[in-house]
């Protein structure tokens, strides 16, 4: 069958049947571009103009908003057409995916052109980067998008319930193995964009990094895009991290006693088990991002989250202005951690206004991140870090790394997870330890009052 035959018999069903359940379906998963000819392409937009206007679908309505000579000739022959109006949903299903397919083929054919009568590498660059992301587009809208009656969602929602009493691990939200921020959070969505955002030094690639051995310990997989540092450089953070031993330590092998050779032995034993995939790569745009989580998700189903280091350092797309770049690859991120039901962990950096801030001001706020408007919007979660012995090394905070929630879905704002930060990591403490050292440096960091003079505590003058 021709697609022109399959797509007139579609259009026969919808006018041939009404406004029925079934014709609201599909009119709500078909694009007007799956018909190949412009009248048919009218045709069904005044269609679904009107069934979704009027809560009709009427032959005559149609051929009068259409109007011109013979239109109403046309639609006649188009309702002979041998359509059972049961079947369709079929109908249109089979006629998106022979559109879909002719897409394609028309997508990678101009962009097989486009590669072939570039004059350079940028240009052939940029085909490449245009065509991959209007792949994506099209993978990406599948077409079956429908509502679903919240009484057929109630039961699958108590099954979940259930499971989760009886200790079904595959309930569970992902746990980053960090147990207080667990508590606090509940656990991280698997479709959730979670920003960890710090001011450089702060130990941003540290901490999520802690997160990573924290889900692949639970036999999860992770996937790395490493865009700061080199692989090498994240294996030896690995290591060390896993040993609980210093990076310098490792620079300096010949230093090494036999408790850090039984150390890096123990990690590498570790590590050598978990499910970690690192892509060393820079000026990575988010769409090859995504092509490439996409793939390894394909091959390695248990993938359980994606971390990013760091959005700074994605390649920009071409726009107006600089926001509108970075809500396209926050948009992206989150996209991606939808369509994949994995978990993407973004590094990002602050302002540099925190620092020019008086000491007690130097918490970071939501209006700290660098063009904050659209990652603040895209992302569920924000965990800001800050550590106060960055600026003061003697203060009376020292070695306490403070976790500070500034955005939560699922539990409040402005709530402080604190870490014990030794040997460059981060590890776990006491969290009214923490508070009680974070109070005494708040109370130590108050301007103090200046005493008054004799003279000006008392009058002088006569009564």
């Amino acid at each position: 069958m021709i697609p022109q035959e399959l797509e007139s018999i579609v259009l026969a069903g919808l006018l041939n049947g009404g406004a029925t359940p079934d014709a609201f379906d599909v009119i709500a998963t078909t694009p007007d571009a799956a018909f190949g000819t412009n009248f048919f392409r009218r045709v069904f937009a005044e269609i679904k103009k009107q069934a979704l206007t009027d809560g009709m679908i009427d032959v005559l309505f149609i051929s009068e908003a259409l109007g011109g000579q013979g239109t109403l000739g046309n639609l006649s022959e188009i309702c002979k057409q041998p359509a059972t109006v049961s079947n369709l949903k079929g109908y249109a299903v089979k006629m998106v995916r022979a559109w879909r397919s002719r897409e394609m083929a028309r997508l990678l054919q101009e962009g097989a052109d486009g590669i072939r009568d570039a004059v350079n590498q940028e240009q052939r660059d940029l085909v490449t980067e245009n065509a991959v992301a209007q792949l994506l587009d099209m993978t990406a809208d599948t077409g079956d998008v429908q509502p679903v009656h919240i009484q057929e969602l109630l039961p699958s929602y108590m099954d979940t319930v259930q499971k989760r009493m009886d200790g079904d691990e595959s309930t569970r939200n992902l746990l980053t193995g960090i147990e207080d921020l667990d508590r606090a959070t509940g656990g991280i969505n698997n479709t959730d964009l979670v920003v960890v955002a710090g001011r450089p030094g702060m130990g941003k690639t540290e901490f999520t990094l802690n997160i990573v051995h924290g889900v692949t310990e639970r036999k999860g997989g992770a996937l790395i895009f490493s865009m700061e540092m080199q692989a090498g450089q994240i294996v030896e953070r690995s290591i060390a991290g896993t040993g609980n031993m210093s990076v310098s330590r490792l620079r300096n092998p010949r230093d090494m006693e036999d408790e850090d050779w039984a150390r890096m032995t123990n990690a590498l034993a570790v590590l050598n088990d978990r499910d970690i995939w690192i892509v060393d790569a820079t000026d990575l745009t988010v769409e090859q991002i995504r092509a490439i989580a996409e793939t390894h998700k394909r091959r390695y189903p248990h993938l359980a989250m994606i971390m990013v280091d760091y959005m700074g350092l994605i390649k920009k797309p071409k726009a107006e202005r600089h926001d509108l770049a970075v809500a396209h690859i926050s948009r992206n991120l989150k996209t991606m951690a939808m369509r994949l039901h994995t978990p993407v962990f973004a590094l990002s950096q602050l302002s540099r206004a925190v620092d020019s801030r008086p000491a007690a001001q130097r918490r970071p706020v939501m209006s700290d991140l660098r063009d904050s408007g659209s990652i603040e919007q895209d992302a569920d979660s924000i965990l800001f870090l800050y550590r106060d012995d960055v600026y003061n090394l003697d203060g009376p905070q020292t070695g306490v790394a403070e976790v500070i929630l500034g955005k939560s879905r699922f539990s409040a704002a402005g709530t402080v997870i604190y870490q014990e930060f030794r040997n460059g990591h981060f590890l776990p403490m006491d969290q009214h330890v923490g508070r009680e050292k974070t109070r005494i440096q708040v109370e130590a960091s108050k301007p103090k009052k200046q005493q008054r003079r004799y003279d000006q505590k008392y009058s002088k003058e006569a009564f």
